[in-house]
């Protein structure tokens, strides 16, 4: 029997191949709130708020994948909140909700996901980023680390906030690790201390 959300969803993604579109298509459609995983957590970040991950409504849910074997892959998820009926979207950029997420939220956003097959497949840059394929890693995984909440990262371009990002230690700049980066072990997290970002002050 046919899902009357998931069909409105399936219409909404069948034909995007790009996150920046798939982003912009869901506003147009009124997912004009800003979701957010907070400590395990579905957080509205203009209100601040905890959604209740058991009572929402996730009307389509989008992976693109593109590389080898979905080497590096985004999720959106176009949520809608029964409490407030607000919309809004949660942007999984780096593919690791799955490891944030507690399950019962997890399940509740993969059930009905759909994968396409991303257009950037060999683009050298994304979100204006160059971008770092596993191979480049692979020959000095210590040249690269991944890291969370810095207040220099560039703006994103979906409107939203980058919460970690690849940094080139080389040429320290940073950079878009694909997502089979992120979850190699080799690849050192740093989380933001204070220290070392010049101020402007």
């Amino acid at each position: 029997m046919s899902n009357p959300v998931q069909d409105e969803g399936a219409s909404m993604t069948s034909q995007v191949t790009d996150v920046l579109e798939a982003v912009q298509s869901f506003i147009a459609k009124g997912y004009d709130r800003e979701y957010r995983v907070k400590d395990g957590n579905l957080v509205d970040l203009e209100l601040g708020s905890t959604l209740d991950a058991c009572s929402i409504r996730v009307d389509a849910a989008l992976r693109l994948e593109s590389g080898d074997d979905g080497e590096d892959a985004s999720n959106i998820y176009a949520i809608t909140d029964p409490a407030t009926e607000h919309k809004g979207l949660l942007i999984d950029a780096f593919d690791v909700f799955h490891e944030i997420c507690p399950r019962d939220l997890s399940e509740r956003l993969v059930a009905h996901r759909e994968t396409a097959p991303a257009g950037d497949q060999d683009a050298p840059s994304k979100h204006g980023l160059r971008k770092v394929y596993k191979s480049e890693f692979h020959s000095d995984p210590e040249r690269y680390v991944l890291r969370e909440g810095f207040p220099d990262f560039p703006p994103c371009p979906f409107g939203q906030s980058f919460s970690i990002l690849g940094f080139d230690t080389a040429e320290q700049e940073y950079v878009w690790l694909v997502t089979s980066i992120i979850r190699d072990a080799r690849l050192i997290r740093v989380p933001y201390q204070g220290e070392d970002v010049i101020s402007d002050e």
